[in-house]
C-alpha cells in the first residue's frame, strides 16, 4: 500500500464521522452524536449528504448549549388532528359549540395537510386577508360582499386558541396568529323596528310566525337562547323566563310582560314537548338557522326592510326600553352584558337626562334685586358694603356682569 494511500483511508473515515447507514446499502443514513453530558443520541435521516448537514448542526448546537434532544423526539402534529382533538376535549365545555366547528372545518381547508410547525404567521396573515376581500354574496355573483370583522376575528381567536393548547401540550413552539391581525370592531350599529316597520313585518311572516318574533322582541333573548328555551325554565307563577347558562356563562333571569306570558301560555307545545319551539317531531328544538333563512329572512324581504337580521330583535328589545325611560343600569341587566359600555350604545336614544339637564341653563335672574335681598346681602358682609345691582343689556339679554349677589364693591 503506498503513503498516498494510508494518508486516503484516514481521511475518507474523518469524511464518514459520526454517520452509518441502516440497513446497510438501503441508502437511508442516520447520525450519531454524544451531548455535553456524554449521552448518546441517534437519529435517523436519509440521504448521506443531508445527514452529514444534520450531524454538523448537531455538533454545534451542543457546543452552543442549544440542543434540546425532547424537540428533536417530538413527532409533527397536523393542524387537522390538533383542531379534532381540541374539539374533542372541549365539546361538552364550548356553549356555541357549531360554531367552533365551522371555525374549525375551515382552517383544516385553509391548510390542508400542513403540521404546526408548517404554518408561518404570513400564512395566516395571507389567509385572514382573502377572508376580508370582497366576495360573491350569491350564486348569481352579482353583489360583493364583505365579511364583518367580528366574523374574521372570532375565526383567528379559535385558531389562536387551538395553538396556544398546543403549546401547553408540547406539540407547537410557537403561536403564529399575532395581535395584529386583529381588525378593530365596529358594534356600535343599532337597528331596530319602527312601529310602521313592525305592521309591514308581522303581515308578511303571518300569524302562525309572528309570536315567535314577538318573543324574540319582548324579551330581547338571544337567538340560541330563545330557540333552545325550555319549559322547566318559564316560571308563569313568578313570570320569569330563566337561561341557565347565557353567552356570559352565569344564569339569567328575564322577567316576562303581558304579551310574551299570553303568547307562552298558548303555545301548543306546552304540553307535547320539553322545549317551547320545538322542531316537527318534538324531541328537539326547531333548528334556528334554518328557521331564520326559511321563514324569517324571506319575511323581511317581503316586508321591504333594509338591512334587519334576527339579531335586531334583541336590539328592538332594548331600544324600545331606552326611548320609555328605562334607565340604562336596568336595560344592561335585562340584556345580560357584562359591562355597561356594550349598553351604552343605546344612549343616545334616550336624550331626555340630557335635555333636562341642559334645560336648567335657561332659568334666568330677576331683572331687579328686592329690597330684602340687599339687606339680607349686607347683613352678611357688612352694613358699609353697597350692592352692586346688575343690569341687563340690550344685546339679546346678556349679562354685564355675574348674577352672583356675593360680589360686592364696598363704600367710598
Amino acid at each position: 500500500m503506498s503513503e498516498s494511500d494510508e494518508n486516503a483511508k484516514p481521511e475518507s473515515k474523518r469524511s464518514t464521522r459520526g454517520l452509518f447507514e441502516r440497513p446497510a446499502g438501503s441508502g437511508v443514513w442516520w447520525v450519531c452524536y454524544f451531548d455535553e453530558k456524554g449521552r448518546k443520541h441517534r437519529e435517523k435521516v436519509g440521504p448521506k449528504g443531508l445527514a452529514a448537514k444534520v450531524y454538523q448542526k448537531r455538533k454545534n448546537e451542543i457546543q452552543e448549549r442549544r440542543f434540546f434532544p425532547e424537540r428533536i423526539r417530538r413527532k409533527e402534529v397536523l393542524l387537522s388532528d390538533m383542531i379534532d382533538d381540541y374539539l374533542k376535549r372541549n365539546e361538552d365545555r364550548l356553549q356555541w359549540f357549531d360554531h367552533y366547528e365551522r371555525f374549525g372545518t375551515l382552517w383544516k381547508e385553509a391548510f390542508p395537510g400542513k403540521t404546526l410547525r408548517e404554518i408561518l404567521p404570513g400564512d395566516v396573515e395571507r389567509f385572514a386577508a382573502k377572508r376580508r376581500a370582497a366576495r360573491p354574496a350569491s350564486k348569481r355573483k352579482d353583489k360583493l360582499k364583505k365579511l364583518a370583522p367580528a366574523t374574521i376575528n372570532r375565526e383567528l381567536a379559535f385558531l389562536r386558541r387551538v395553538f396556544n393548547v398546543a403549546i401547553e401540550d408540547g406539540k407547537a413552539d410557537t403561536n403564529p396568529v399575532r395581535p395584529k391581525m386583529f381588525t378593530k370592531e365596529n358594534n356600535q350599529r343599532v337597528r331596530f323596528l319602527s312601529s310602521e316597520e313592525e305592521t309591514a313585518l308581522r303581515k308578511a311572516i303571518g300569524e302562525n310566525d309572528w309570536p315567535i318574533v314577538a318573543v324574540g322582541m319582548h324579551t330581547g333573548l338571544r337567538r340560541a337562547e330563545q330557540f333552545n328555551l325550555r319549559w322547566e325554565h318559564v316560571d308563569f307563577s313568578t313570570g320569569i323566563i330563566t337561561v341557565p347558562r347565557s353567552k356570559s356563562g352565569e344564569t339569567r333571569r328575564v322577567p316576562m310582560n303581558d304579551t310574551v306570558r299570553e303568547i307562552l301560555r298558548d303555545r301548543p307545545s306546552r304540553l307535547k314537548s320539553d322545549y317551547v319551539f320545538p322542531s316537527s317531531n318534538g324531541d328537539t328544538p326547531v333548528d334556528a338557522q334554518n328557521y331564520v333563512n326559511r321563514t324569517f329572512l324571506p319575511a323581511v324581504k317581503a316586508a321591504k326592510i333594509e338591512a334587519f337580521t334576527w339579531h335586531c330583535l334583541r336590539h328592538t328589545f332594548a331600544s324600545r326600553l331606552v326611548m320609555a325611560g328605562v334607565d340604562l343600569r336596568t336595560v344592561q341587566e335585562l340584556l345580560g352584558h357584562k359591562t355597561l359600555t356594550m349598553t351604552l350604545r343605546y344612549s343616545h336614544l334616550s336624550p331626555a337626562h340630557q335635555l333636562d339637564a341642559v334645560q336648567r341653563l335657561n332659568a334666568k335672574p330677576s331683572d331687579t334685586t328686592t329690597d330684602t335681598e340687599v339687606a339680607e346681602t349686607k347683613a352678611a358682609v357688612g352694613s358699609d358694603a353697597e350692592v352692586v345691582e346688575l343690569v341687563e343689556e340690550e344685546n339679546g339679554g346678556a349679562w354685564n356682569r355675574t348674577t352672583d349677589l356675593g360680589i360686592m364693591r364696598p363704600s367710598l
